[in-house]
Parts: C-alpha cells; structure tokens; sequence
C-alpha cells in the first residue's frame, strides 16, 4: 500500500504547484536578492537623509609669507610659517534657516613677533551667524537670489580683549548667481556673488591697551591710562565682497575674492586728558578717523574624496595705502602668503566612517 500511494502524492503536489498563481511562487533565490536590494534602498535613504548639522567642517591649514622666501628682500630676515585649525559648526533648524559658528586656533612656528612665548597658540573672536536662505527671495528677471544674515562676535581673542571689546553686531546680505557654461567635463559652471556686512563695535574704550603699564609712572599700575596705547578702537566697519567662482572640472574649482574693508574710527575730542599722576596732555581734533583695508585671495580647492576636501592658494591682506599714500598692488605685495588647506565636511565623514563598519 505504501509504494502505491507514493505517486499519486506526487501528482496531487503537481496539480495545487500548477493551479497556484504566479505570483505566490518565489523562489528562495528571488526573495533574497529581494531582501538584499531593499537593505540597499533602505541604506541609500539612510545616506541621503539630511541631518541637521550638515555642512559642519573642520580645516587644518599650513600658511606662509611669500616674502620668507627671499632672505635678502628686507633688511633684517623674518619669515612667517604658522598652522591653524579652524572649526566651523552649522545647525539647520530649517532648511532656510541655519545657525553657524567660527572659531579659529592657530600657531606660528617661527619666532612671533607678537606673542609673549614660542610657538603659543592663539585664539580667534567666536563669530557666530544666523543665516536666512529662502529659495524665493530672490530679484526678478536677473535671477539673483538673495541671502539676509546677522552676525555676532565675541572677543575671545587676545587682540580684541586689549581693544576691550565687548561684543560686535554686523547684519548683512549676499547677492548669488550661477551661469552654466560647457555641457561636457570642462567649464561646467561659473557663480558670482557681492555681499555687503557692516559691524558695529562695542568698546569699553576707545583706545586700544597693553598689558604692562611701561614708562608711565603712577602709584596705581592698574591706571586705565597707563594701559592705552594711543591706538583707537574702530567704532564701524563696512566690508564689501566680490566674489567668483569657476568650476573646472566635476572637482576641481577655481575661486577668487576681494574683500575691502573700511573701518571707521572712534573719535577723540579735542581737549585736556589725564594720563595718570596728576600729569595732563592737550590733544588736538585728530585728522584721520578712517582706516582701510584690502583682503584678496586666489583659492584652488579639489574634492579629493566626498568627504575631504584639499586647497591651496594665495592670501594678501594688507592696508590699502603704503606709508607713501600710494596704493599697493592688490593679490600680490609684500603681505602675500601662501596656504595649503585639508578640510574635513563633519557629516560626510561620519556616513563615511559609518559605510566601512
């Protein structure tokens, strides 16, 4: 009885295998590359989900003046070699709205003609922004959007504090527009872009101090007058960026900007000031109020992975006029230095330290 009911199982399990429909037969090789795409999909997700500190980068720059180059350019012989690590945190509480930070540690490996000790790491002011980037803010018919900020400082560097800084508030707005160029690998894209920032500077003083009293002579050594250098504080500050940028191959960009900055001075009433131990100067109405400067860089920057990025170029800041009342070459003069950056995007990296796990 056993062997004889052995084939008719089996052609009943032919029968309901036929009748089945289509669809509910899957082998188990289809559910898994079923399984497997969906883990994909779901892992691409997960790597293009936008998180809110996006954009948070952390730069490791090496800068040196053009002029240590040449030993013989000056009189006395002193180049400038310095590192720094700039952290610039970004929080997206909507994807308009962002909040952003700098701050800037940095050390010079020469001899410092401005610090107390060797190799002494310095700090930057803390900036911190509020930026605004709304996809309809933007002028008709140009095409120009338009990006509104306000910026906060704080004086958290050594220079500031010995201006007696308290705060500074700048707001600002930058005009941005791209043009597409070549469809092929070269000259993809080429953007532009103005802003302007003005600051407004809270001091405790309108001079700048020192930190020892020198030759003044006075029984309190923590006189206020025995602190100020003569140096006055900047009450305002206009800046103006141009701003373009030329992609020239799908990683590589070209970028250059001029930054000109006019600061304008607190101003000193003519009259008799004491200076500490009953002495007294006359001080005339002071004909200059106004300082200005230039910044301009030629930047190269290369995405060498998704997740860092490497640039090298040229950066001259300088005032604008030389002791001759001339002006100085704007790029190139004897302020050039040269940097090399490697930046790290904070978000890119973590989904990359993520993926090799």
């Amino acid at each position: 009885m056993r062997g004889r009911s052995e084939p008719a199982l089996l052609v009943f399990g032919l029968v309901l295998l036929l009748a089945a429909p289509a669809g509910a037969v899957i082998s188990e090789y289809e559910q898994g590359k079923k399984k497997k795409a969906d883990a994909t999909v779901a892992k691409e997700g997960a790597a293009e989900k936008k998180v809110p500190w996006r954009n948070s980068t952390i730069t490791y720059e090496n800068i040196f003046s053009a002029i240590s180059l040449n030993k013989g350019a000056e009189m006395t012989y002193n180049p400038y070699y310095a590192q720094s690590f700039s952290f610039r945190p970004r929080y997206y509480l909507r994807d308009d709205l962002s909040l952003r930070a700098r701050l800037d540690l940095e050390v010079e490996v020469t001899t410092s003609d401005t610090t107390d000790h060797a190799r002494e790491w310095i700090l930057s002011d803390l900036l911190m922004d509020a930026s605004y980037t709304p996809r309809w803010m933007k002028i008709p018919v140009v095409d120009v959007s338009v990006n509104p900020s306000i910026r906060l400082g704080l004086p958290t560097s050594i220079v500031s504090r010995g201006r007696s800084m308290m705060l500074s508030l700048a707001p600002g707005v930058a005009f941005r527009r791209s043009f597409d160029l070549l469809k092929g690998r070269f000259l993809k894209n080429i953007g532009v872009m103005y802003a302007f920032r003005a600051y407004k500077y809270f001091h405790e003083f309108k001079n700048a101090q020192v930190d020892s009293t020198g030759i003044c002579i006075t029984t309190n050594p923590n006189n206020p007058a025995c602190l100020h250098s003569g140096i006055r504080n900047r009450d305002w500050r206009f800046n103006n960026t141009f701003e373009v940028r030329l992609q020239l191959l799908e990683k590589l960009t070209l970028s250059i900007d001029l930054m000109l900055f006019n600061d304008l001075l607190h101003t000193l009433e003519p009259g008799t000031y004491d200076i500490g131990n009953g002495r007294t100067v006359e001080l005339d109405e002071s004909q200059v109020n106004h300082r200005a400067l230039v910044w301009g860089i030629i930047d190269l920057s290369y995405d060498l992975f998704d997740w860092l990025w490497l640039s090298a170029g040229v950066s001259t800041y300088h005032a604008q006029l030389m002791p001759d009342s001339s002006y100085r070459a704007p790029f190139f003069n004897r302020a050039t230095a040269f940097y090399f950056d490697v930046t790290l995007p904070v978000d890119r990296f973590v989904n990359q330290v993520r993926s090799w796990w």
